[in-house]
């Protein structure tokens, strides 16, 4: 019990420390000023040195990160385990906001179980997101050992997809102060365009799906962190 319990204070320690509305917002501040130069600026790169010529409509976007298409295949890869890395708080905060627990916030309000089993998904699924973001960037296409980088990314791509379904039927079906119109987005353009990516399979689907993921996740955490109504009061 006492193990137990020195466990329980540490983690509550972190979450304290961390998941807290200035924490996060830098971090998801830093995913957007690191993550997207890092990958214009690889592709560029990529554009530039690789012998047949790198394109989003011909290239995989994991050649990014193999040395045949480019001399700097570690920008793709830091790219990836910082994205991956920072957005696990993100993850956990929406969690707490939009459905936290009446005990943690001293407060006697109460959600349905159906919101907390949504939100609840959401966060499951956006967590196996970021932690399969985090491998693709550690299992590149130069280190694809026992296939984890093809593993890591459909965990990826599948993990954010499926948060983005389960955190849109949120906003949909709650007040949460988030734009019920991105909610809809969340629910249908992510899935819609892994569900096409994966009928066609082609280089340039594989980018317009990352793009859907993206056009999700940043609107998301700019709303989430410039309304007023969001704010921790």
């Amino acid at each position: 019990m006492k193990l137990r319990s020195k466990i329980n204070k540490f983690r509550k320690s972190l979450f304290d420390r961390f998941i807290t509305y200035k924490m996060v917002r830098i971090f998801t501040s830093a995913v957007i000023l690191i993550y997207l130069p890092l990958i214009i600026i690889g592709v560029i790169v990529a554009a530039y040195f690789d012998p047949d010529g790198y394109s989003i409509i011909t290239n995989w976007i994991s050649d990014l990160g193999g040395s045949p298409h480019t001399p700097a295949p570690y920008l793709y890869d830091i790219a990836c385990i910082v994205a991956g890395t920072l957005t696990i708080p993100f993850a956990f905060y929406l969690e707490n906001l939009l459905a936290p627990l009446p005990k943690r916030q001293g407060t006697q309000i109460h959600f349905s179980r159906m919101r907390f089993r949504l939100v609840s998904s959401a966060f499951l699924f956006s967590l196996i997101g970021s932690i399969g973001y985090i491998g693709v960037g550690i299992f590149s296409e130069d280190r694809n050992f026992y296939n984890l980088h093809t593993i890591t990314s459909s965990l990826a791509f599948g993990g954010f997809t499926l948060g983005a379904f389960f955190m849109g039927w949120t906003i949909v079906l709650y007040d949460t102060k988030i734009p019920k119109l991105l909610g809809l987005y969340g629910i249908i353009g992510p899935l819609t365009t892994i569900i096409i990516f994966l009928l066609i399979s082609n280089p340039l689907w594989e980018w317009i799906l990352l793009f859907s993921i993206l056009a999700w996740i940043i609107p998301l955490s700019l709303i989430v962190f410039g309304n007023e109504e969001l704010k921790p009061q």
